[in-house]
């Protein structure tokens, strides 16, 4: 029981300890606040068109920004465009960004605002360095955490929310006060692939693709005769279409975009073994694309894609039959409008050749199917019925003894001047005979007078009549036996 109340009486002063500590900090770093000469701007004297370089450090990564051929690109991504919006943005921050307080604070208690430099032990921010064009360091700044309620950092916070919510510490390398700021600069981080320009090339009105794969059993090629239309697999068995839920063509890298880009240099052993594909559409737009897939390290699969664009636009318009002078002037300039439209789309999309792009699965997905992937299920056979329908004998003509059940056929005897006549029903079908039934007696069959055929009136040979002939008895039909079966 003692050492329980002891152990209690430790951690109680242990936690008490803690607390006396944070808040004479807090309370330090509130007394800071006075005694601070504040100014308006952070940077008084702020030159966006003097500023040719920019570097953004941090403990684990780093970006670099620069003027190349008067076009600002990431010197990390092989002198990729940079996204202009964004450095725009980012400028024009730092030029107007207003000083909300400031405090003095000894360099002993810079890590606990986040203020330090990249890598202190003590804990470091980001590192912004701006350079003019001579590569002299006009601003250098440290970016810090969040300015919580108690007067500290929250670094916690920024992380968890992605970034600082409330005003944040700034210190400017060369001053001795620690600046809070109001606006967060999110857009300086250290990631290059979040500086990179995302403009891509734009596939329109698609009229057909071909797809070589390394195997020519997977390759394929399906077409459309207009823009609105459903497109056919070209070359293919009688029966085979395309299935629009396997692959999706009208869409087919159109509003695309692209998540990082490699150097040029790499184009060879990034995209060997890739996937080609022909792309043509309406309006005389070829891109030749190539797409592969490579299995991530730990990180899943990475896709790639390269491009190359030409066009074959008309220089002139069709002339029309008949067409009246006000409606040749506007269809003239309705025609230099769309020209000069479609020849700075190829202008532009020229600058994205020869680059390796990182895109999504979703992007190559349907130009990395095979044939046999993208056929749609082949309908099931329909029975072929026959002309007599289900009745049908073998010899094609109706069965009678189908139609009409229970009727038995009887054969007439054969005569020497008969021949294998067909059967025809019996009127009254004998029933079977029953071993345990009495049998009924058949009724007598009626009485038949054969007469002689009439002779005719002289022979022409010899000119007599013939001779009458005797006259015969008449047929008796014969007498049912008497031991006949009962």
């Amino acid at each position: 029981m003692k050492k329980i109340v002891i152990l209690l009486v430790l951690l109680g002063a242990i936690v008490g300890t803690a607390y006396f500590q944070s808040n004479k900090r807090n309370s330090r770093l509130n007394r800071s606040v006075m005694n601070v000469k504040l100014r308006e701007l952070l940077f008084p004297e702020f030159d966006i068109n003097g500023i040719k370089k920019i570097r953004i450090k941090e403990e684990k990564a780093e970006t670099t920004l620069a003027v190349q051929n008067d076009t600002w690109v990431v010197l990390d991504r092989a002198g990729y465009p940079v996204e202009k919006e964004k450095l725009q943005t980012a400028l024009l921050s730092l030029k107007y960004e207003k000083i909300k307080g400031g405090r003095h604070i000894g360099k002993d208690s810079w890590g606990k605002v986040g203020v330090n430099s990249p890598g202190n032990a003590s804990g470091g921010g980001t590192l912004v360095e701006l350079f003019d064009d001579k590569d002299k360091l006009m601003h250098s700044f440290v970016l810090g955490g969040q300015v919580n309620s108690s007067g500290g950092a929250n670094n916690d916070q920024m992380q968890m929310f992605g970034g600082p919510k409330g005003p944040r510490f700034i210190r400017v390398v060369g001053e001795d006060t620690i600046w809070e700021v109001n606006d967060q600069l999110p857009d300086l981080v250290t990631k290059p692939d979040a500086w990179l320009a995302k403009g891509f090339f734009d596939v329109q009105r698609l009229k057909s693709v071909e797809v070589t794969a390394a195997k020519p059993a997977d390759s394929w090629k399906a077409s459309r005769t207009d823009d609105k239309g459903e497109f056919a697999l070209e070359g293919g068995a009688p029966g085979e279409s395309i299935d629009g839920g396997k692959v999706s063509l009208a869409t087919l890298l159109s509003s695309s975009t692209f998540n990082d880009v490699l150097s040029k240099d790499k184009a060879a052993a990034t995209m060997k073994d890739a996937v080609k594909a022909k792309l043509v559409t309406f309006d005389g737009f070829t891109y030749n694309i190539q797409a592969v897939k490579q299995a991530g390290q730990g990180d899943g699969d990475k896709y790639y894609l390269t491009m190359s664009v030409s066009a074959d636009l008309p220089k002139e318009r069709a002339a029309v039959k008949d067409e009246k002078p006000e409606d040749k002037k506007k269809n003239d300039e309705a025609f230099a409008e769309e020209k000069k439209k479609l020849e700075e789309k190829l202008a532009n999309e020229k600058r994205f050749e020869g680059w390796v792009y990182e895109v999504t699965e979703y992007t190559v997905s349907s130009l990395l199917k095979k044939r046999s992937e993208i056929l749609a299920a082949p309908l099931p056979a329909k029975p072929q019925p026959s002309a007599a329908g289900g009745n049908a004998s073998p010899s094609g003509l109706p069965d009678i003894k189908k139609m009409i059940p229970g009727l038995n056929m009887v054969q007439p005897p054969a005569g020497p001047s008969s021949s294998a006549a067909p059967a025809v029903p019996a009127a009254n079908p004998a029933p079977p005979i029953s071993t345990t039934t009495p049998a009924v007696p058949l009724p007598a069959a009626p009485k038949t007078e054969l007469k002689p055929a009439p002779a005719p009136d002289a022979n022409p040979a010899t000119g007599d009549k013939p001779a009458k002939p005797a006259a015969e008895k008449p047929v008796e039909p014969a007498k049912p036996a008497a031991d006949a079966p009962k």
